[in-house]
This record gives C-alpha cells, sequence and structure tokens, in this order.
C-alpha cells in the first residue's frame, strides 16, 4: 500500500500495488502510474508491527488461510510499511478480521486456528441472532 495523502490520521488515502510475491502478475511502473490498483475505499486501516507485515506477505499465512477456509469475503492490502487495509461484506467481519491479524502475532499455529474458529463462530452466531430478533 501508499499513502496517496493522510487528510487526518482517521481517514488515509490509500492505493495498493503488485507486490514481490504476485506470482505470474506483471510489475508495473511506479512512475507511470501502471503499478496502481487504485484508491482503496471503505474498509479500515491498522498499524502492525513490521514483522507481522512480512508474515502476512507469505502465500501460506495461517491466519489468512484459516479466514478464508470460514467463507469471509474479504479484502486486505498489507504495507511492508506496516499498515494493513482490511475490507469485507460487514463491519462486524471486518472487525473480526483486523483483530485476528493483530492477535495471531503472539500465537502458535494451533491457537491461531482455534481463535479464527472461535472468532467466526461467535460473530455469526451474534449476526444470526440479531437477524432473528427483527
Amino acid at each position: 500500500a501508499r499513502l496517496i495523502s493522510d487528510g487526518s490520521i482517521m481517514d488515509p488515502t490509500l492505493s495498493c500495488q503488485n507486490g514481490p510475491l504476485d506470482v505470474g502478475v506483471p510489475r508495473k511502473d511506479w512512475m507511470t502510474n501502471e503499478g496502481a490498483y487504485g484508491e482503496l475505499r471503505g474498509g479500515t486501516v491498522r498499524k502492525i508491527s513490521l514483522g507481522l507485515a512480512r508474515e502476512l506477505l507469505h502465500p501460506n499465512n495461517v491466519v489468512l488461510t484459516e479466514l478464508e477456509k470460514r467463507k469471509l469475503k474479504f479484502e486486505v492490502c498489507v504495507g511492508v510499511n506496516g499498515w494493513i487495509w482490511v475490507h469485507s461484506e460487514r463491519p462486524e467481519y471486518t472487525i473480526l478480521i483486523v483483530n485476528a491479524i493483530a492477535n495471531s502475532e503472539v500465537m502458535t499455529v494451533e491457537q491461531v486456528r482455534a481463535m479464527v474458529k472461535a472468532l467466526v463462530d461467535t460473530v455469526q452466531k451474534q449476526i444470526q441472532d440479531e437477524g432473528d430478533d427483527e
């Protein structure tokens, strides 16, 4: 991700580009603006450690893999500067994903798997209960 404008710290404008791990995706030049996917709209931005940012860039990252297995639809953009942007179909899922990513830094693989399962089950039950109340 790159910061286009910082306006207010609570509402930055970001864009995303191809990363070195985007296998099969041709690299584009920043100077010609061909490397930009465009402005990231919606979602939320969070600062994470540089080590966690590097971990998230691995193709088989445990927390992102487990979130995908739970059928959550989301987008994530990871900056090597320690900023992540997360967007999903529901605000509840965006919060869940951001928290799961942050918590995963200090957990073992099995702990991450159990945490993601517990978070997803809890949030989906709350969403279902809210739907039943209406």
